[in-house]
């Protein structure tokens, strides 16, 4: 691999220097920041709904504007045109682009936010598949071929030998209505989808991944290289707010659920409201926990990138036939020059807040 070790501690050097230039809460104005989520906003994002409704992102000198697409590969041309600022992709696209002969993208990850892969193969429970190589040959619903998952499925795949249909379905009631009619024979959606499935009523099974490709990280937050060099005070801030968020969220996961249902009351269930408070967490539930997924024993770092999960993704690709070769520069897919920003905050303070929360 390419030796980018100079490079990346320029790059660190330079965000460094520009935290220490200017502080957003000094700003008279605030910061308007415009983030995009790969999907329409859903539970898994309540912890961006809590930093905004909770002051966090204010405190920060930012005014966030919430926008969901329909995947990484509409979000990402946003970004390039510099019309979204801060997106929540996976990481399979970035790395794609740093193969040999690739376009490649000036984007690149500053806060790792889910930790573990959110991505998840589910069957109805009387299927007859009940292992990955049973999917050989049958049709597999994913939300869409832009989304995210779909490069890292077709490297599973491939790695397991598998020949399998991918049919875009959608997310919600589309794709579930698309499993339960069999017109699919499996969902490959993320893990709040398939937890609201079981909500509604209908019995699942996950089926068991390769363990390497289980262990991948999923989304986390990107802005382009231009912002990163000009404007690291204001990434800084974006990810401390929602480090606060999240503790804020483990420590009163029904009060992040209420906040979402405020920001978007369209998406509170109808009928027996305690019924629709417990479903409902155990929705935000199930890409919640794999945000807290820190080494066990250890300090959090908030939105740190263990480098070895770069490469663990890179060599996952190649090995699935996505990429020629897996000597790529993950490095510069990259930056843990904020992470000791996003940590600078008061833990202790943020959990007695949230367990004293009134709504």
């Amino acid at each position: 691999m390419r030796n980018t070790t100079l490079h990346h501690a320029s790059a660190v050097a330079a965000l460094a220097a520009g935290l220490m230039l200017a502080s957003p809460a000094a700003n008279a104005e605030p910061t308007r920041i415009r983030y995009g989520n790969v999907t329409e906003m859903t539970l898994s994002q309540a912890p961006m709904v809590a930093a905004k409704r909770l002051g966090y992102f204010k405190d920060e000198g930012l005014d966030v504007e919430l926008m969901g697409f329909k995947g990484t590969g509409t979000l990402i041309p946003q970004m390039l045109a510099k019309r979204i600022d801060i997106g929540y992709p996976n990481p399979d696209t970035l790395i794609l682009a740093r193969a040999p002969g690739a376009e490649r993208l000036p984007i690149k990850f500053f806060y790792n936010a889910t930790r573990s892969s959110g991505w998840e193969f589910a069957v109805l429970e009387d299927s007859p598949i009940k292992t990955l190589k049973d999917l050989d040959g049958k049709h597999i619903g994913v939300g869409a071929m832009t989304f995210g998952n779909v490069p890292i499925t077709k490297a599973e795949f491939k790695e397991a030998g598998i020949s399998a249909t991918m049919v875009p379905v959608g997310i919600g009631s589309a794709a579930f209505l698309a499993l339960t009619t069999h017109k699919i024979d499996a969902l490959n959606l993320f893990d709040a989808q398939h937890a609201t499935l079981e909500t509604q009523g209908t019995r699942i099974r996950r089926i068991a991944q390769i363990p390497g490709f289980a262990a991948l990280f999923s989304n986390g937050f990107v802005a382009h290289e231009d912002m990163l060099r000009d404007k690291p005070q204001v990434l800084a801030g974006f990810g401390r707010a929602i480090a606060k968020a999240t503790v804020f969220c483990e420590a009163n996961r029904e009060a992040c659920v209420k906040m979402f249902w405020q920001e978007y009351p369209n998406t509170k269930p109808a009928g027996d409201e305690a019924k629709a408070l417990s479903d409902s967490v155990k929705i935000f539930s199930a890409r919640f926990d794999k945000m807290l997924d820190f080494p066990a024993g250890q300090p959090r770092r908030w939105g740190e990138f263990p480098t070895q999960a770069w490469t663990n993704f890179a060599k996952a690709l190649h090995e699935g036939g996505q990429l020629s070769t897996a000597d790529v520069d993950v490095a510069s897919c990259y930056t843990n020059a904020l992470v000791p920003r996003f940590s600078d905050f008061d833990a202790a303070r943020i959990v007695a807040a949230a367990k004293a929360y009134k709504d």
